[in-house]
């Protein structure tokens, strides 16, 4: 995995970073992504200050990122559960066929 120096545009500034090769589009695709979310807060806040813009936007971003962590938390619990419901339901059943065959290989005491 090769290291290439890649040069991203931030509200008009430039950075040189460096990125693993094959996640160059990926990181542009970041890039912009960052860039939006520092323009709609600047429009918003009239925030010209770079470093004021950043704070907002990683406070924008780390709290997106706990409603979709949470989100998913919720998602996999449900899973969860509708999954030990089948687990359950399947057992039942299993029991309950084992019974009815039971019964019916008995012999009859007419």
């Amino acid at each position: 995995m090769s290291t290439t120096a890649v040069d991203i545009a931030i509200l008009g500034r430039h950075f040189k970073v460096g990125s693993p090769s094959e996640e160059v589009d990926e990181l542009h695709k970041t890039a912009a992504v960052l860039n939006t979310k520092l323009e709609e807060i600047q429009t918003k806040t009239n925030i010209k200050n770079l470093e004021h813009l950043a704070v907002m936007a990683a406070l924008n971003f780390c709290h997106e990122l706990r409603q979709e962590r949470h989100k998913t938390t919720e998602y996999t619990n449900t899973v969860d559960d509708r999954i030990q419901l089948l687990q359950e339901t399947i057992e039942r059943a299993l029991v309950d066929n084992k019974v009815n065959d039971k019964v019916d290989k008995e012999p009859s005491t007419v």
